[in-house]
């Protein structure tokens, strides 16, 4: 079954998918944050901004991201997907630009919503009208995207709104990302991968300019219409862990499964890249194959090598 991403349901496969991996050290450490959550004793405002400031640390301390600085607006968001929401809400007037092998979810809202108003990145050249949302690193590649720098000053110069997704940066270490270009609208991330809190979407936008959406207005303090729980559970997380501890603590494992199954070992620590197509199955619609080891290494999957 494909659903609307036009690309096959992979969950169920040994490698499928892309998740965090239950780690037990980070598995027991959340279970006790939410067992000794109590609301009361949380104060909101000083809360949410010390979980903006340790975010943009988390994002940045592992990498070079130049121009973090810049992003001064924060918001409170629901993993990654609530960000994207808004943004295709916002631009929703405009030409869709995608590249093969991006995040399911835009794949999804691009055969739903965009189908006659899309183009894949690679087969058309970059226009006035359109919006661009780009995973960095590449969901598809766990790699900085081909020319991202001279995709992002053409963007500059035809004034297209671009999204930047950083879900994938903290599984990996050393990127270097110029966010510095006026096009860049929002910078988004998650800890939906890094640790194991999918269920609880705990994510950030980070913009460089004042635009007051809805997302924006819910997380300002006469409102504070968020996700307390998983704001304290996102923050702790962050001041107990690291941005490389779990890179560095399976690094050795991605290398060893790399080399077992034939796969070239990619930047970000839970994936390996098939690029000869011995696994056609995990393909996204790119030239390559993403397979996911982190249900292997936790038990959640068997797997015989």
């Amino acid at each position: 079954m494909t659903l609307h991403t036009g690309l096959p349901n992979n969950k169920n496969k040994i490698f499928g998918g892309a998740y965090s991996i239950q780690d037990p050290i980070t598995c027991n450490y959340k279970n006790v944050l939410l067992k000794n959550y109590r609301e009361s004793d949380i104060d909101f405002e000083t809360t949410k901004l010390d979980y903006f400031d340790q975010f943009k640390y988390f994002l940045g301390q592992p990498h070079n991201l130049i121009g973090l600085d810049l992003y001064t607006h924060s918001c409170f968001t629901q993993g990654t997907t609530e960000s994207f929401l808004h943004f295709y809400l916002r631009y929703r007037d405009k030409r869709l630009r995608l590249a093969k092998g991006e995040y399911f979810f835009h794949q999804m809202t691009k055969n739903m919503y965009y189908q006659s108003n899309f183009a894949w990145l690679d087969e058309e050249e970059l226009a006035s009208g359109d919006v661009l949302v780009l995973s960095v690193p590449f969901a598809d590649s766990c790699e900085l995207y081909p020319k991202l720098d001279e995709i992002l000053y053409i963007c500059d110069v035809k004034r297209i709104p671009v999204m930047l997704d950083l879900a994938y940066i903290n599984l990996a270490i050393d990127f270097t990302v110029d966010l510095t270009h006026p096009c860049i609208e929002y910078v988004v991330s998650s800890l939906s991968k890094v640790f194991p809190l999918e269920n609880h979407r705990v994510g950030i936008r980070l913009q460089k300019n004042f635009f007051e959406d809805p997302l924006y207005v819910i997380n300002e303090q006469d409102y504070n219409y968020i996700n307390m729980c998983s704001v304290y559970l996102g923050l702790k997380m962050m001041q107990e862990f690291e941005p490389t501890y779990i890179y560095k603590k399976y690094l050795d494992s991605q290398i060893d499964m790399c080399k077992k199954l034939g796969l070239k070992k990619s930047s970000c620590v839970y994936f390996g890249i098939d690029e000869n197509n011995v696994y056609p199955e995990y393909s996204r619609g790119a030239d390559t194959n993403r397979l996911c080891f982190s249900r292997v290494w936790d038990g959640r999957m068997t797997f015989d090598m």
